[in-house]
């Protein structure tokens, strides 16, 4: 097979022997062809005559040679150290100065690589790749001239550059300069605007879902879109659902509801926008009907929202079955303006997060509100009778992926404040959450680059079990086991009983033996469960499985703990 490169015309096989005019040359060719192959350069070698003339130049792969053993033993470290990028890759390519010639023949090209090679749309990731072009450069430069800052070129200029998102300034949006223009533009036919918006977006989406409804004045009333991405986000990560209806940055004020998810790296994913023309039942109940339709009528298994009366209804409506929790952090805010105590707040939140039985909780509850005297408190009374909603002792062992609140729902808000001017018209409102989003998307780009390309430093006791969780799950997740694996060390085994097919433990914490959990181990099915349920709730290991994991002499984690991993790999096919 061979190939040639566009700007020197020289094959990738056979290039032994070849010749460049200049050292500039050589680099570029192989700049060139490690772009197109998917790898990154570092220069190596380099020797001169006593004249200056380069007489040897050599580059290698980014990842040639290992970290220095004396990084890697270091106890004492203050900070997280640096993932391990370094593989030991031997691939490289050299040039040396002919005399007689005067030009630089290649002597050596190795082609084989240790690792794998990135995929087009993680180029742009790679270090020796990430540089502004002479073409964007000059674009810059035009849009400077007319008066445009360097720190709002950046969106449109991606844009430009097919969302390769080379260039690093502040995120702003160029597009306010013509915001009056548009203005009158759209005039009185906003609504219709936006709606054919949409459907000349479909033709390059198919997976484009938009549905609205209309007021009794022919008027836009409800709104709601998603797109193909968005689809098979859920389709990977919707077993949890959280929105909430508290932003209206739009002109028509009408309430925008966010309906987010968590990725296989913790991070927000987006399933879905609606705009509505009111904080109804119906209306709510309108958005998610029409949700569902969206998603081939999949209901979520948890629902999380801050606790709204018409919301609540209508997610007990629409999602029959699903598990619906209250926002922690807009409880712990009501129970501070509620009862005015911080001392009260305080445990009202140590009640509301920690795990134990149901028996536990009302011995604990009415303990409150007898210190408190809180017996005949409205508010105290209706969260009593909502415990099921809000209170870890009743909820857990059901998965939320480590959520509690709705607070990815208020950071999706916080960064389309960048993208958002106050009382947009519809259009724009529409065409800006659109540009928001594919920026957030480029997130999920560099979490699988990360994953797939560097690898976290060992620093617990359980080196084995910590090093097979380094190469199946991501590494945002791997820092969250980690942690667990840490925290085994503060256990204490306070019983064990072997019999012939399972395994139970008891175990207890240093400091704190009033605790115990209950640890079982079925050998022929190689599974582990536990009475904290960390797993059913978050999808991760915890430090008491990590202890069986011990002492059964373990050295790689159960596949049927690798929740994670299999979503990973599902979505990086």
């Amino acid at each position: 097979m061979s190939k040639s490169c566009d700007n020197l015309k020289l094959p990738w096989t056979n290039i032994l022997g070849a010749q460049f005019d200049s050292v500039k040359d050589a680099d570029a060719w192989y700049m060139n062809y490690s772009r197109l192959v998917g790898f990154s350069v570092r220069k190596n070698e380099l020797r001169r005559s006593k004249s200056g003339q380069t007489m040897i130049r050599r580059w290698v792969c980014n990842l040639e040679g290992y970290r220095a053993e004396k990084y890697l033993a270091n106890d004492n470290r203050v900070r997280e150290p640096r993932p391990i990028t370094r593989t030991g890759c031997k691939a490289s390519f050299r040039v040396n100065y002919d005399n007689s010639s005067g030009k630089y023949t290649v002597t050596e090209f190795k082609t084989e690589h240790n690792h794998p090679l990135t995929s087009p749309n993680e180029v742009h990731l790679l270090r020796s790749h990430r540089h502004v072009s002479e073409g964007d450069l000059a674009q810059a430069k035009a849009l400077r001239h007319v008066g445009v800052k360097t720190c709002q070129v950046v969106d449109y200029m991606g844009d430009q550059v097919g969302g390769s998102h080379n260039l690093r300034f502040k995120r702003k949006d160029l597009q306010n300069r013509l915001d009056a223009d548009r203005r009158a533009e759209i005039g009185d036919t906003d609504s219709v605007a936006t709606i054919a918006y949409f459907t000349a977006k479909s033709d390059n989406d198919p997976g484009l879902y938009h549905e609205y409804t209309l007021d009794d004045q022919n008027r836009l009333r409800n709104l709601f879109w998603t797109d193909y991405m968005a689809r098979y986000d859920y389709e990977c990560f919707g077993d949890v659902l959280a929105f909430n209806a508290t932003y209206k940055t739009n002109a028509y004020h009408k309430p925008l509801v966010t309906l987010v998810g968590t990725n296989h790296h913790r991070r927000t994913t987006v399933f879905g926008f609606g705009l509505l023309g009111d904080k109804t039942v119906e209306s709510y109940t309108w958005l998610l009907q029409t949700f569902l339709s969206a998603m081939g009528n999949r209901k979520p298994k948890s629902v999380i929202t801050d606790g709204d009366k018409a919301m609540s209804k209508a997610i007990k409506t629409v999602f029959v079955g699903a598990t619906h929790r209250l926002c922690c952090w807009h409880l712990e805010r009501n129970a501070q303006a509620n009862i005015k105590n911080e001392d009260f707040t305080r445990k009202f939140r140590d009640l509301m997060l920690t795990g134990m039985s149901a028996g536990e909780f009302d011995l604990w509850w009415f303990a409150l509100v007898d210190e408190f005297k809180l017996h005949e408190h409205g508010w105290v009374k209706q969260m009593y009778a909502k415990r099921h909603k809000w209170a870890e002792a009743f909820l857990k062992g059901t998965f939320f992926a480590g959520t509690r609140s709705t607070q990815r729902c208020k950071s999706i808000h916080c960064y389309l404040n960048h993208f958002l001017q106050y009382r947009l018209k519809l259009y724009e409102f529409v065409l800006q959450i659109d540009r928001a989003l594919r920026n957030i998307r480029t997130t999920e780009v560099q979490d699988e680059f990360k994953t797939k390309f560097s690898t976290p430093v060992l620093t617990t006791h359980l080196r084995s079990l910590e090093k097979h969780a380094t190469n199946v799950f991501p590494i945002s997740i791997f820092h969250w086991i980690r942690e667990e694996i840490r925290q085994e060390a503060t256990l204490i085994q306070f019983e064990a009983l072997n019999c012939t097919d399972t395994n139970y433990y008891t175990l207890t914490q240093f400091g704190n033996l009033d605790i115990k959990w209950t640890v079982v181990y079925n050998k022929p099915t190689n599974k582990i469960d536990c009475s904290c349920q960390l797993m059913d709730s978050a999808g991760i290991p915890c430090r008491h499985m990590f202890h069986v994991m011990k002492v059964e002499q373990f050295r790689n984690i159960p596949d049927n703990m690798n929740l994670y991993l299999s979503v990973h790999e599902d979505t990086t096919d």
